[in-house]
Order: C-alpha cells, then structure tokens, then sequence
C-alpha cells in the first residue's frame, strides 16, 4: 500500500458520460436504501453501510428530498469490473480510436490509446458510482467500509437525487464544450455536498477519512500511474471549476440550470462562463477555413474547443496559473478535425480579446507542439492581429496543402517538421 491521492470526483465523473435512462420516477418520499449483490457481500456490508443515515444529510445539504429509494447493489470486484466497462462503452455510432486520434496527434494519449478504454481501466478501481441505467447505486466489495467510502456513497447518492428530480442530459448532446459545463455542474454540485457531509465528520472519522483516501492497492496504483495526466485532468478539473462556480450559490439557482437536461438550454452555454463568471459574454464572429484535403473527411465532433479544454490542453505544458493566464483573453474559437484512416489533421483557430492574448495564446501552444506533437507529424503556429492558427497533421505530406489552404493567415511563428 501507498500514498494515492485520486480525488473522490476522479473515480465519478465519467459515469455522467455513460447512458442511462433520463425519466424522472414516481413520487416517495421513503429514505430506505436497499441492497442486492451476492450474499456475503450483502450481510456483511449491510451491517456496516447505512444508506439510510447517509440519505438523511445529503437530503439536508442539497435541500432536496428523495422522490423514491435509492436502490444500492454490492457487487463482488470481478463483476463491479464487468459492469463498469459496460458503463464506459463508446456510444453508438462513436468509433473511440477515431474520437481520439487527434490527443494522440498531440501527444496527449500515447500510440494505441483511446479514452474510453482508459477511463474505464481506471474506473474499474472506483469504489462506487451511480448507474444511470438502472437508477442505482454500484458498490465495489472489495472496497469494504470506512469514513472514506461513505463519502463516494454520499457523492452517488447526490447524483441520484439530481437524476430523480431533474433527469439526465443525452449524452451524444455533451461532445466539446457544453458537455464540459454540464460536467462541471453535475459533478461540482455533487462534491459540494459531499465536501460539506465531510466537514461534518467527527475528528476519528474524519482522520479514518483521510487514511481511506490516501490507500490503494498496488493495482489502483498501477493503473493511476499508467494513466495519461490529460484524461486525469479532463476528469477531475470540470468538477473543480464547477465547485468554484456554484461557490455562494443558492440551490434555488442551482435546480434552475437543470431545469432544461433535454435543450441543455438552462446551462452557461460556453465553459468560459464557468472559468469567468464577470466574462464578457458577446463574442465576435470567427471564421475557421475548413480543412479540405482529400481524402480526409471530417471527424463528427464540436466544432469549439472551448476555455476549459483548451486550458487542459495547456496544462500538458504550463502551471496552472500559466494556463489560465493563457485562456483569460479567450473570446472564441473554432475546431475542425480530419481523419483518413489512422491519419488525422488537427486545425484549431483562437480569436483573443486582445492582441497580446493571442500572442500568450500562441506561445504556449509552440510549447505543446514542440515537446508532445507525435513523431514525424507537421506542426505550425500563426498569428494574425488577436486571432492564432495552429495546424498539425500525422502525415507530414500534407503541409504543402495545408500552406495552400491558409497561406494568408498572419506569419507562422513556430513551425516543426518530419
């Protein structure tokens, strides 16, 4: 065992990823949690897991009450492992190596990687998630009972609530940007009660807590270890702004941005918004020339990369304060990617409040280029007045079109070649 320090949103979020039903259920007001799973595991952990003593406070920190009982199945670990891969499938339609071909062309998910398969790797050592399908709550066996458990409970058990009063959003709707504000709230709101249920703890709990927290198995830590730091990043930094955001913020305000899961139309429309409360919310129109190099075709995802993943992106290469500095000035952005085959083209155009904002801007993304961009790939930086262009493609073959296509954008200001 060693020192391990996943935060409890790390091991939660992407379960709000996965399908799951988004009916809201009939109205009850009972609190009883029930169980199933082996027998055991259920006799054991029956005696030990109060689900109707954690309902209670998560009720009263949320300031919501339960529309029926939260079922709670207790899985052994091979089946909790089983399960949770189900959960963390791609969509229909989605093909994962192509979703993330254009991370690994920035050297952001290493060669033979996608992030559903290493989310859900990293997922399958979780101690509990809510299941959107079922309308339950999954308790991994292995992980026993302690303060520390309780609380990923409680985080569940929030999520819970949310699904019962306000349904879920269709998660073919939460690709880029929008789906980095709907996580960062689902996820924010959850942690925010969880931390206050925490802060609630009696000191031996709370120092049970902590000695939870910080032990993992030799496996966990393996796997945590194995894990590319932009997929940790893209997992646990949504909920942290989120918490941040809903800082002073009544749950009455809180309930209005669910009231519309099916438009997505009651959230903050851009991650900026969750970044920059005070951000200037009119932005001007942007102009990305698409990629037209043939064979590519496009690769069906947002067409903004947003604030809050750009920061991610950044993050890869700067410190946090470094990162946001850069993001700051964001005004917008537009996204096109190609692929064809295993060969993809990345291009990506930020427009900046200011002059110097794109040259920040610019700057950090010549760093990422220059120590992830995949071997034997193109890479280029422009600059034109408050906009930058950065261009990458696997196959370096394609500069000359690419050139073609945005010989009139600006002056390069980084170039890095096969």
């Amino acid at each position: 065992m060693r020192a391990i320090t996943v935060a409890i949103v790390v091991l939660a979020v992407i379960t709000s990823a996965c399908s799951g039903s988004s009916t809201v259920p009939a109205e009850t007001t009972a609190l009883t949690t029930p169980f199933t799973g082996s027998p055991g595991a259920t006799e054991r952990l029956l005696t030990e897991l109060d689900l109707e003593g954690l309902s209670r406070p998560v009720s009263r920190l949320r300031e919501l009450e339960f529309l029926e009982p939260v079922p709670v199945q207790i899985l052994e670990d091979a089946a909790f492992r089983v399960r949770v891969n189900e959960l963390t499938a791609a969509p229909p339609g989605i093909t994962p190596d192509l979703q993330s071909s254009w991370l690994r062309l920035l050297g952001l998910l290493p060669a033979g990687t996608n992030t559903y398969a290493a989310t859900s790797r990293l997922l399958q050592t979780s101690v509990a998630f809510y299941d959107y399908e079922e309308g339950r709550i999954l308790v991994r066996a292995g992980a026993g009972v302690d303060p520390y458990v309780e609380s990923v409970v409680v985080h569940e058990l929030v999520h819970a609530l949310q699904h019962q009063h306000f349904g879920r959003a269709d998660p073919m709707l939460l690709d880029g940007d929008l789906g980095y504000v709907y996580t960062a709230l689902v996820e924010g709101d959850a942690e925010r009660v969880t931390r206050r249920f925490i802060g609630e703890l009696s000191p031996a709990d709370e120092f049970a807590y902590e000695e939870g927290r910080l032990t993992a198995t030799e496996e966990a830590i393996a796997i945590l270890d194995s894990t590319p730091i932009y997929l940790l990043g893209s997992l646990a930094q949504p909920a942290a702004d989120g918490v941040r955001f809903l800082q002073g913020v009544d749950y009455e305000t809180v309930n209005g941005f669910f009231a519309d899961l099916d438009g997505l139309s009651s959230l903050p429309q851009s991650s900026e918004e969750i970044l920059m409360p005070k951000a200037d919310l009119v932005r001007p129109d942007i102009n990305l020339s698409p990629v037209l190099v043939l064979p590519y075709e496009r690769l069906p995802v947002e067409s903004t990369l947003g604030a809050g993943r750009l920061r991610l992106l950044l993050g890869q290469v700067e410190d946090t304060v470094t990162a946001e500095r850069a993001v700051t000035g964001w005004a917008n952005d537009r996204l096109d990617i190609r692929v064809s085959g295993e060969a993809v083209i990345f291009a990506y155009l930020f427009a900046g409040d200011t002059g110097n904002d794109a040259v920040e801007l610019a700057d950090s993304f010549s760093r990422l280029l220059d120590s992830n961009l995949m071997s034997d790939a193109y890479g280029s930086v422009r600059i034109s007045n408050n906009q930058v262009l950065i261009l990458a493609a696997s196959d370096g073959s394609v500069r000359d079109r690419l050139d073609e296509i945005y010989s009139d954008f600006g002056a390069e200001v980084f170039v890095a070649t096969p």
